[in-house]
Parts: C-alpha cells; structure tokens; sequence
C-alpha cells in the first residue's frame, strides 16, 4: 500500500499560512487602525494630547496582542489537526480544546474529491473531501473534509483511500456471497 497503516500524518507547513491568512482581517484592521490613531494624533488639541497618546499606545499593544493570540490559535489548530489510515478506516482528528476524531470506514466511501479556492492554489494546498454512503436527510454528516493539505499529498491521499475502499467493498461483497452459499 501506498501509506503507512497506523501512522499519524499532518496537514504541511502550508496548512498554517492558510488559516493565518483567514484570521488575519481584523488583525489588518486594527493595525490600520493604530496606524491611522497615531497620525491623527497631531490634530488633538493640547490639553487633550497625553489622553489622545494613552489611547493611542492601548490600541497599538491591543492590536499587538490580538496579532501574537491569533498566531498562537492558528498554531494550535494547525498542530492538532492530524490523519491515519488503519486497517479498517479513515481517522481524521482536529480541535485542541474540544478533541473531534471522524472516522470514515473504507467499505461507506462514495466518492474522494479534492477542490482548490483561489486562495488554496496561492497558498498551494489542497482540501480533500470525502463523501461516504447515507441518507440525503444528514448529508452533512455524510462528508470528512481535510483541510490544507499539499497538492501532491492530496492526490496521494484520494488514491489510497479510492484503493482502500475499493478493497474493501470486494471484501464486503465476496464475505456476503459466501454467507449466501452458506445459507443455501
């Protein structure tokens, strides 16, 4: 097989500047923010200055602060984030706080795509998505995506698992036909 069976892999280093870069909006804001504060700073009138410099320097440190708390949140998602093929399934595992493990078995697999955003191109990362069989009522229960991972690395993540799960039907369906033959 392709992948090592019960092996813990990660997203990539590249999975870390791509969810940075979705948290980074108030970041930029608050910083142009500061920015703009501490060049306005000039129009304060006298009396009011050492009040307009105090404001303007807690803005400055809040936004600094804000930066180094998205960094750190960011790094703990990105490190947490870990996959593993076993014997009999897909594991997906995310969260730092609320631990999440989705597993998908290899006989449900449907369908293994992988879509790229203008962004994930840029970035060069791909998002694997795995579709496995249920009702159309809990579709969203339905899907495993797996964020942020490399191009190539994708492309060799949906081979294995379309392999796996291709085994594992024919397992499937050979173990039923023999329990059939049995009963007969």
């Amino acid at each position: 097989m392709g992948i090592e069976n019960h092996r813990t892999h990660s997203l990539g280093k590249r999975a870390f500047l791509l969810f940075l870069s979705k948290r980074m909006k108030l970041v930029i804001f608050l910083f142009a923010l500061s920015a703009a504060a501490w060049y306005s700073e000039r129009w304060a009138p006298p009396y009011y200055a050492p009040f307009v410099d105090y404001g303007v320097q807690l803005l400055a440190l809040f936004s600094v602060l804000y930066f180094l708390a998205i960094i750190l949140w960011t790094w703990l998602e990105y490190h947490f984030y870990t996959y593993m093929f076993t014997d009999e399934a897909f594991i997906m595992t995310s969260g730092y706080i609320t631990r999440t493990e989705l597993a998908a078995l290899y006989h449900q697999i449907q369908n293994v795509s992988i879509q790229r955003n203008p962004l994930e191109r840029m970035v060069g990362v791909s998002k694997v998505v795995i579709f496995m069989n249920g009702a159309e009522k809990d579709a969203a229960h339905n899907k495993i995506v797996l964020p942020a991972v490399g191009k190539t690395k994708a492309k060799l993540v949906q081979k294995e698992l379309l392999i796996r799960a291709r085994q594992h039907m024919t397992n499937h369906y050979s173990a039923a036909v023999q329990e059939d033959s049995d009963e007969g």
